[in-house]
């Protein structure tokens, strides 16, 4: 009887077997592989909004404790230099920090304001609580403190002054220098004789 031609290579199977295995160990360590660089990645990117988060979440609470102190105060925040870039900006309302993922993925996280901050900007008119006295002290004869107080129609302007602030910074955010400390002062300011009103102001001295 004849032999097919085809039926020596039918029946020898290890040559197909043997590249069989090849291929699958190839499929097992390209798997391995792109499994690993998705771990580092999804890591990496993880890592970098837990960061971030935790930023945005230092300042919010650091605005929460200044409001709530009795008294004036001064406090020095610093947002830490990192080994990749992110950027700050702030509205009365939210903090939003934004950052960069592994793969240019935009990662971002905003936190908000229970009160709301009187965001100064160094090319308005006054920015500190001294400043704020001057100010008044130049435009309505008196400076706003306990011995000094300004006339109730003038704290109505000064007050109106905050509403349109809030609405500048809510259509555009200022944006924080990460390199320059940012400062959270509470000052008091006594109109129509006793009365106080606080104010909470966050600005950067550049």
């Amino acid at each position: 009887m004849m032999e097919r031609p085809m039926s020596r290579f039918m029946n020898d199977t290890n040559s197909i077997m043997g590249l069989t295995l090849s291929q699958i160990g190839l499929f097992l360590a390209t798997g391995i592989l792109l499994t690993a660089v998705f771990f580092l990645v999804f890591s990496s990117d993880w890592q970098r909004t837990a960061e971030i988060r935790s930023f945005a979440s230092s300042f919010s609470h650091l605005v929460e404790d200044i409001d709530s102190s009795f008294f004036e105060k001064t406090t020095r925040f610093q947002f830490p230099s990192k080994n990749y870039a992110y950027t700050v900006k702030l509205s009365t309302g939210y903090i939003v920090i934004s950052a960069k993922g592994f793969w240019d993925t935009d990662l971002f996280v905003t936190e908000r304001f229970l009160i709301q901050p009187w965001l100064r900007s160094s090319y308005q008119n006054w920015t500190t609580g001294e400043d704020l006295h001057e100010y008044l002290n130049i435009t309505c004869g008196h400076c706003g403190k306990k011995d000094d107080s300004i006339p109730t129609i003038n704290f109505t302007q000064l007050y109106q002054e905050q509403n349109t602030t809030i609405s500048l910074f809510a259509l555009y955010p200022l944006e924080i220098l990460i390199r320059e400390p940012v400062f959270l002062e509470k000052v008091s300011i006594f109109y129509d004789g006793e009365k106080k009103h606080d104010f909470l102001l966050v600005y950067q001295l550049i």
